[in-house]
Order: structure tokens, then sequence, then C-alpha cells
């Protein structure tokens, strides 16, 4: 829905309307007597409720937009030994997923392949909520605040500029004859996008978000609006970089890229056991200084790609994807994990099984994914270069798990002479590699983790999730720019 600056905002319902305790209980006794249907013939079966409540407010010179979202449904689901049998359906129709449940338990088990389930029993409910309630502010007052943010970017030479402020509540049930979980969470999004003519006569633009679990996200700071518009001129005359190898320091934001591309796709289970990455022959094995770990965490608290439990009933917790600079575990799901011991490639199951919808297949999917704090200090990091590059943030980036070779695009650089930051950026510029050399070039990680990550992140072109990556400073050599 769209309308412009003087059109009146529009009551739609509460985004945060979900179901109560005493609902979510009894969905769980109800899903658990599904399960027991299903297993019938001692079958493997678990059920997952995904209900999920959106408000997405744009605004630029041109209009302002206003979207309001509901995806809400329950996901059956048995497997026979060799292959999982599906049933989805919107909503929470109980005499037809009860009938759904009669059929699925007819099928007759076939023990192929043994699943690696986790069997410790748990029945608990978890929330994460925000410091200020987005329910108890008017969809006007939202709009209001969202159009006052992109007036103060504009001006002078910021020709135009885009604020996004989008609101999300999630609500998991999941249930099979081991786990009665659920989990509400809560999470606000702010992103500004100012545009800006530069001196060759081309736009450009900036780029900054924000993540809370409440309202309080549009609480920004002047200073750090100030500090945006006054980046935002200075990318407008900054020049183009010689192609060339460089030392580099990358930033939270680039290092957990770059942990997000190469380390977090490459190590999905579901590519390894398919033979689709590279990353398989590394298993075991030592591919960057002992100094270097990568972690992917659902339990990281409080960040855009966080959660209790995944889509398959498996507790949250950290999984080394390096550790001490030696490749180790890959995230997994259920089914993928299962095979890779079959293989002879012990597993151990992470809660990484997630599903973009209640009607999407449950993959191995990356979270919050970041390198490790190491020891250094970013000031002495600075200093020791005597001639490199600051890579401040970038629009994106890409993986070949095959061939392991990384791709980030988009960088904004900033000259390093003698030891000190000079203020001279660098727009546009691409960051490639083979990702075992780029590992082995890092000389430092700095003593300060921050993931500010905020973004959704697709497996191939489609099954879009929440993630978020980050880490320390790294200091690495002989980086490829151009």
């Amino acid at each position: 829905m769209s309308h412009n600056c003087t059109t009146k905002y529009i009551n739609f319902p509460s985004w945060c309307v979900t179901m109560n305790k005493k609902e979510v209980l009894g969905v769980k006794q109800f899903f658990l007597k599904l399960v027991r249907i299903m297993t019938k013939n001692n079958n493997y079966a678990d059920v997952l409720l995904i209900k999920e409540n959106s408000l997405t407010i744009s605004k630029d010179n041109v209009d302002i937009n206003i979207d309001n979202g509901m995806d809400f449904g329950v996901k059956l689901r048995l497997f026979d030994g060799e292959q999982f049998h599906v049933f989805g359906m919107s909503g929470l129709d109980k005499p037809r997923l009860e009938k759904e449940a009669v059929k699925l338990s007819k099928i007759k088990a076939l023990n192929k392949i043994r699943l690696n389930i986790c069997k410790k029993k748990i029945n608990k409910h978890f929330l994460v909520k925000g410091k200020l309630d987005p329910g108890k502010i008017s969809i006007r007052k939202k709009a209001e605040t969202v159009n006052k943010l992109q007036k103060q970017i504009l001006g002078g030479k910021i020709i135009n500029a885009r604020v996004l402020y989008m609101e999300e509540q999630e609500l998991k049930i999941f249930v099979n004859q081991y786990k009665q979980l659920s989990q509400n969470i809560n999470s606000c999004f702010l992103m500004t996008l100012p545009f800006i003519k530069a001196i060759d006569g081309n736009t450009r633009y900036n780029y900054k978000s924000f993540f809370s679990s409440g309202y309080e996200v549009t609480k920004i700071p002047l200073q750090k609006i100030k500090k945006l518009i006054n980046t935002t001129y200075k990318i407008a005359k900054a020049k183009k970089l010689t192609p060339g190898k460089y030392t580099c320091i990358l930033s939270p934001h680039l290092s957990g890229l770059l942990a997000h591309e190469s380390f977090g796709h490459g190590m999905e289970s579901d590519t390894l056991y398919k033979d689709r990455a590279k990353a398989k022959e590394f298993l075991g094995k030592q591919i960057a200084p002992k100094f270097v770990s990568i972690i992917d965490n659902p339990a990281f608290p409080a960040r855009n790609g966080s959660f209790f439990f995944d889509d398959e009933g498996v507790m949250a917790s950290p999984t080394y994807l390096i550790k001490k600079g030696i490749v180790k575990a890959p995230i997994t799901d259920m089914y993928s994990a299962s095979r890779l011991c079959m293989e002879g490639i012990n597993v151990k199951r992470s809660a990484n099984a997630r599903a973009e919808s209640y009607d999407h297949k449950s993959y191995a999917r990356m979270s919050n994914t970041y390198f490790a704090p190491g020891k250094a200090k970013l000031s002495k990091m600075i200093k020791s270069i005597k001639d490199g590059l600051y890579l401040h943030n970038s629009s994106g980036g890409m993986e070949d798990p095959k061939g392991w070779h990384v791709q980030i695009q988009g960088v904004v650089a900033e000259k390093i002479k003698n030891g000190k930051l000079t203020g001279e950026l660098f727009y546009e510029i691409g960051m490639t590699g083979y990702l075992p050399t780029i590992l082995k070039n890092i000389k430092a990680v700095s003593d300060k983790l921050i993931v500010p990550g905020t973004g959704r992140c697709g497996k191939g072109h489609k099954e879009w999730v929440r993630v978020s990556e980050g880490g320390p400073h790294l200091l690495i050599k002989e980086v490829d720019l151009a």
C-alpha cells in the first residue's frame, strides 16, 4: 500500500497481535497429540508453527510507503527412514491437521537412514522484547518519525535519502516427542540510505543501519546523523582505487561479511554432503593462524540473527567453524547431519535448521556469524601500517563454495599513511580472493567484538532468513582490490 505525503494514514490491526500463554500451551498439547498419532509406526515426526507479523514504513523524496504483512501456518513432518513426508497449511485448522496426521501415520518405516536427533526433553517458552513496545505507538507516529529523520538527512548536496523502518514479531512453536518449545521474538530495524552527486556527475550513496528488539531503535543520537551526512559528503569526493594488492584493516562490517560469505555458505552441511563445497577437503586441517576463529552463534544476545531454538527444536548454542585456525564443525540440519555421519564424518547437530516460512523446507542456514576477538589493539594495528587501507563498509558479497573464492563489492576504503588514517576515501572497490589465502594472510585480530549486521540471507536466490555478521577488526596483507 502506497501513500503520498498528504494521504491520511490507515489504522491497520496491531502488528503485535499474537497468542497468549494459555493459547500457546494449548497449541503445544494439540501438537503433541499430532506427534503421537504420526509416530504410530515408529517413524520420527514433528510439528512446527510459524506466525510472523510485520510493519514496514519507507520514505524518500517521492512518497511514503506503508505495508503490513502476516505469515501464519503449520507444517507436519514425518521421516520414514529414507525421506521426509511433509504437509503444510496456512492458519491453524485443528480438524484438518489431525486428519492429515492420521494419513501420515500410515506410512511404513524403512529404517535406511538413522536421523541425528537431540533427545534431551525440554518444555519451555522464550520471549525477547525491547525497552519500548512498538505495539503501543501509532502508525501515524511511526510514519512521522521516519519522515522527520528523512528530512534531517536531506539538504546541501544530498539529493535524496531513503529511510526504512521495519518491525517484526515472530512466534514459533515446535513439538516432537522430546521437545515442546515456543519463542516470541520482537525486532525493529532502521535503515538510512542518503544519495549524493559525485564530482564526476554520477550518483553515489552511503548506508547505515540500526537494530534493536524495540522501538528504541529510532532514538538515533544527533551526532550519528551528522556523522552519516559528513561521510556521505566525503564519498562524493572519493577517488577510484588503482587495482592491486594492499595491506588492509577490515572494519567489523567487512570482517563479518568475509566470515558470512566465505565460511558460512561453504560450511552448510547440505552443501558438504552433496560435495558442493571445497570446505569438506579442509575438515580438521589448519587453514589460518592459531589466533583466528570463526563462530556461528544463534544464542548471541539480541541480534538480528538470534533465536532460542531452530526449526527442528535444537537449542541455540555457538558452533566453531574455525577454532584456533583449524576447520571444525559445519552448521547442520537434521537430515544433512545424518547423511554426513553415514559417510563417516561425525558431526554434532547445531541449531541451524531454518525455514523461510511454514511452507518451505528447513535447511542448514547461518544465524550470527563472526570472527572471534583476538588480543590486538586497533590503534596499534593502524600504527603498524606504513601504506595501506581501512575498509569501512560495502554493498554486499558472494561466494563460490565449490572453488572457495569470495567476492565483496562496493567497498568504501580510507587511506592509511605512516600509521594514521588520512580521511582520503576510495569508492566502489571490489575485494576478491581465494579463501585459504586470505585467511593465511591475517596478521592480527583486534580485541573488541562488534556484530552490527542487520540483513537477510538467501540460499542461492531464495529461502531468505534473518542474519547478522560482524567481528573484530582484521589486519590482512596482500588483499586483492580493484
